[in-house]
């Protein structure tokens, strides 16, 4: 089934008017990124930086036109039996992998049940896979326990994507990170040299899609003969990098800058609305935490407008808004508990930490500047806790040491991090169980099952405002508010499509 999805995504990019050029082959496009990713393997992180370097290398079976339907990617199409529960997936021929050998369905088989076990949108289809099977060497068959209204979407997200590794590499690793990064895309790794680059080149077997680019899906061409991913953890040294032409791309551009530079020469700027919602992960598994009243506490005290504004400073830049769908998406978005956010009630805070016996222990708060609204975000909020009683420890780590960090339950009791944006509510990061943070609410599991099964739309929201709702009384996370990016990129750059996930292919340098 397609599902049409009312998504309206704001992408503001000032662009030079250009006459008619035919693209350009050849060069070497230098992107200044936050800092590393914590790992290169797209399975076992939602780092968004893991994804926005390495989904270049590797694919998915399907992936998001510009309205965001999932389309076939390395699929060829797929057909629907059994009442909705069976799935058989045709795959393209001539497919190739980076190694040189054809693209299997036994391949395809093996990266699945890999993303299903370690992946958090892949663990939250698998609840519902009965099995999966290879029935030719270019079919593949996906066997549902009960229909499902998420599954093509699971199979086309990028982030944390269900990307196709070979077989062979997978065999070598089994459960933990890859080691060999051999994908089917149109870049190939080269090589990756911590705190220097991560550097992809030109496949020049690449199997292209035969249609014409529709967002993310398409003919993908590599333009380039190689893209250089570079870590620069200061936002400054990233603009003026910019600027200079050192660098072709920057990334996370702080807000403030944009009316200063708009129209600076040889720039591009490109704002990204909505890019996601900012939020403090609290450890329901361990710690103070796990006491509903600390938690409720917390979200009491917190004031969003200082906090937001810390970050983006512009207001044109965040947005103070209860729900985790955004307004951009009319379909989802909700005001269910909303009486929960933004309360600014110190008086209450107070109240339910003397319920629940607080005695001054430290609440450890993981945090970075690589991210550095997030860094921000954190310094105003541990004021307005610390008003309230609460003791703060603020610790500040490189952005690939908080995600390994956030992983261990008995390491932190906040981190800060992001919910990018996401079409497909009942995959939203924010809510998922087995995710760091590990929020596992019997009714709320219930619920968002209920949203993954559901075909009727109607339906489907209703059951979102649950979810949304129990988000708020067990204060599963605390949301601090939306945001809006700002990327810039040199006026040589063609053929970039602005959006949250950083996409170089179909992208050269003009002469």
């Amino acid at each position: 089934m397609k599902v049409v999805l009312a998504v309206v995504l704001s992408l503001l990019a000032v662009v030079p008017a250009l006459a008619q050029e035919q693209p350009r082959t050849g060069g070497v496009l230098k992107v200044a990124m936050i800092g590393e990713p914590p790992t290169l393997d797209l399975h076992t992180t939602t780092a968004v930086i893991t994804q926005q370097i390495m989904w270049h290398v590797f694919e998915t079976l399907y992936t998001y036109d510009k309205q965001y339907n999932p389309i076939p990617m390395l699929a060829d199409g797929h057909t629907v039996s059994d009442n909705g529960r069976t799935y058989t997936f045709r795959l393209r021929r001539g497919v190739k992998f980076h190694s040189g050998r054809d693209l299997t369905a036994e391949d395809v088989v093996l990266s699945l049940k890999r993303w299903g076990k370690l992946a958090t949108p892949g663990k939250a289809i698998w609840k519902n896979v009965e099995g999966i099977e290879a029935k030719d060497p270019a079919t593949v068959v996906i066997y549902l326990k009960e229909p499902s209204a998420v599954l093509l979407m699971g199979l086309a997200r990028p982030n944390n994507g269900a990307v196709i590794y070979p077989k062979e590499v997978m065999a070598a690793t089994g459960d933990a990170a890859i080691k060999e990064n051999i994908g089917t895309g149109p870049y190939r790794f080269l090589e990756h040299k911590p705190d220097r680059h991560i550097r992809l080149t030109r496949f020049k077997e690449y199997s292209a899609r035969s249609e014409a680019p529709n967002f993310f899906g398409g003919k993908r061409i590599a333009y380039l003969d190689e893209i250089r991913f570079i870590p620069v953890p200061d936002v400054a040294v990233r603009l003026a990098g910019a600027q200079s032409g050192e660098y072709h791309f920057a990334q996370q551009i702080k807000t403030d800058q944009y009316e200063r530079i708009k129209n600076a020469p040889g720039l591009v700027m490109s704002v990204v609305k909505p890019t996601g919602w900012s939020t403090a992960v609290l450890n329901h598994k361990q710690g103070i935490m796990t006491d509903k009243r600390i938690r409720q506490a917390v979200q009491a005290a917190l004031d969003m407008e200082p906090i937001m504004a810390a970050g983006f400073g512009d207001k044109a830049f965040y947005r103070v808004d209860p729900g985790l769908m955004h307004l951009e998406q009319p379909q989802w978005h909700s005001k269910a508990g909303g009486e929960y956010y933004n309360q600014k009630n110190p008086e209450k805070a107070k109240k339910l930490l003397k319920e629940a016996g607080y005695a001054g222990q430290p609440v450890r708060w993981i945090t970075t500047q690589e991210y550095e609204y997030m860094y921000k975000h954190a310094l105003v909020a541990k004021q307005q806790l610390e008003g309230v009683g609460l003791k703060i420890d603020l610790q500040v780590v490189d952005w690939a040491t908080l995600v390994q960090r956030r992983n261990k339950p008995e390491a932190f009791d906040i981190f800060s991090t992001a919910i990018t944006f996401n079409p497909e509510p009942a995959l939203n990061t924010g809510v998922q169980c087995n995710w760091p943070g590990w929020w596992c609410l019997d009714d709320k599991e219930q619920w968002l099952d209920s949203v993954s099964r559901e075909t009727d739309p109607r339906k489907r929201k209703a059951m979102w405002d649950k979810v949304q709702t129990l988000f708020y009384e067990d204060v599963g996370r605390i949301k601090l508010g939306d945001w809006f990016g700002l990327q810039v990129y040199r006026k040589d750059v063609r053929g970039y499509t602005t959006s949250n996930e950083q996409g170089f292919f179909n992208v050269w340098l003009a002469k």
